[in-house]
């Protein structure tokens, strides 16, 4: 009786077999899936909120300050305290009304301004409607997580994302006058009203059933890429590598155009986030490289194919934290991100003052690419093969007190097991060695067979199993990670 005792695998075993592993992942958005009826305020409420604060000073013209501090200076201001009080009195029962405040405010201060001269009046509804502005990114922020599904998550964001870099990009070549930008500042704040106004509180019930007494491995993993995308960012503003090259609007379309292929092919081919996660830290080193290579054009058009970043950042929060938080979880989300952020560009900025920043982004992005890769076996096993990763896939995720837990003991009475399959003893250890993270370069030795005999089983195993990739065979078997401490002992 011949005895196969699986050894230990080591780390470089495990990243490899991780990676591969995460380059087949899939996932499914479609947008067949964005829900046409009673979800359209909450599908376009956050991403019409970011948006207009993101090019509002190419919409709004520079006023007059006070007390030293420019006009930006102020409504910015403004909009952060709005945004903060919302946020700080936002709960699970009171959402509806204060995203109806929110909107509010933002009527009441918007549109006497529109018809005010610059002034100290204009200022005071500039300010005004800046913090009910701020009070709807808020609302609108829990409405992103706990209304929307996968779909409309990742759609949303996407339309943002391209929003913006369309607004950004015309404003450099095309000249708009004040009459054009209060108009277009209206259809934007008027949407943004109607969409906040139209929440309902009974969409809401139930959300306060997610919450964990620690934060999931999960939401860690999101939390890294979501620094990484800013600290890049933020490195970025004082790197030359990103400066716009003199010629920056033909450049700037073909970067669009390159994220919006990004997106059809991830829409197309169904890869995971994963792929567009090496995309974001791969354009961002290779802008710094093309401006070493004295290519300022391409370094730029990487740069700004790196905003892909900010999606998968919005889109991988939105799902972990609907999936594993509640409100109050999702507050403390917000605050250790804003915390972190406000850090982040303290100390960025300071050190711009005694190093020179282009050696620091380039560095910052590159040790950011290569920790990425090397935490892939715990984005195997935490976030796309973890027990839950399936979700991705479906429309929604499901709750974690509710569903989860439920699916998860009725996934054990289901889980398939080797003895139900018609595999042939020989079949099953070599699945059993699979499922420990080897490459069939390793199976071979390990049952005595040359690579070639291990690759035709291995086909009959797809065949008989019904899959088409080793991704495929860990979710059959609800096996995204092989426990490292235990061995396993296969009998012929």
């Amino acid at each position: 009786m011949a005895e196969v005792r699986l050894r230990k695998k080591g780390y470089r075993s495990k990243l490899i077999s991780s990676l591969h592993n995460l380059c087949s992942a899939q996932e499914l958005l479609a947008l067949r899936n964005i829900r046409k009826r009673g979800y359209l305020q909450y599908f376009f409420a956050f991403p019409l909120a970011m948006s207009f604060i993101n090019i509002q000073d190419f919409i709004l013209n520079d006023g007059i300050g006070v007390f030293g501090l420019g006009h930006t200076t102020i409504t910015f201001l403004a909009f952060a305290i709005g945004a903060i009080v919302m946020f700080a009195f936002s709960n699970e029962k009171n959402i509806c009304a204060t995203s109806k405040i929110s909107a509010f405010v933002t009527a009441v201060g918007f549109v006497p301004w529109l018809f005010l001269p610059d002034g100290y009046l204009a200022l005071v509804c500039d300010v005004i409607f800046m913090a009910g502005v701020g009070g709807c990114v808020s609302c609108s922020s829990f409405s992103f997580v706990f209304m929307l599904n996968n779909a409309e998550r990742f759609f949303g964001i996407t339309l943002m994302i391209l929003f913006i870099d369309m607004v950004e990009l015309s404003a450099g070549f095309i000249s708009i006058s004040a009459t054009t930008q209060k108009i277009f500042a209206l259809i934007m704040i008027a949407s943004l009203c109607v969409c906040m106004y139209l929440s309902k509180n009974t969409d809401y019930n139930g959300t306060g059933n997610k919450a964990i007494k620690k934060f999931d491995p999960s939401i860690w993993l999101v939390l890294f890429i979501f620094f990484s995308y800013f600290t890049i960012r933020i490195t970025g503003f004082y790197a030359p590598a990103f400066q716009h090259p003199s010629n920056a609007w033909l450049w700037g379309i073909l970067a669009l155009a390159l994220i919006f292929c990004c997106i059809i092919l991830q829409v197309v081919f169904k890869r995971s986030i994963w792929t567009m996660c090496n995309v974001f830290f791969i354009a961002s080193i290779m802008s710094h490289l093309m401006w070493y290579l004295k290519l300022p054009e391409a370094a730029y058009l990487f740069s700004e194919l790196k905003e892909v970043g900010l999606l998968i950042t919005f889109y991988l929060l939105g799902c972990v934290t609907n999936k594993f938080c509640d409100f109050r979880m999702h507050k403390r989300l917000i605050l250790i991100c804003m915390a972190v952020l406000g850090i982040l560009f303290v100390g960025i900025d300071l050190l711009h003052m005694t190093v020179y920043t282009q050696s620091v982004a380039v560095i910052t992005a590159a040790i950011l690419f290569v920790v990425f890769l090397l935490l892939s076996p715990a984005f195997s096993q935490h976030l796309f093969f973890a027990n839950w990763s399936k979700e991705f896939r479906q429309i929604n995720m499901s709750s974690l007190a509710v569903g989860t837990l439920q699916t998860n003991v009725e996934d054990e009475k289901m889980m398939p097991s080797l003895d139900d399959t018609n595999l042939s003893p020989r079949e099953k250890q070599v699945v059993l060695l699979l499922l420990q993270g080897m490459t069939l370069r390793q199976v071979a030795p390990e049952l005595g067979l040359t690579v070639s005999t291990v690759s035709t089983y291995s086909k009959a195993i797809y065949k008989k199993l019904g899959i088409n990739s080793r991704a495929e065979l860990f979710l059959l078997f609800r096996r995204p990670q092989a426990p490292e401490a235990n061995e396993f002992i296969i009998k012929d």
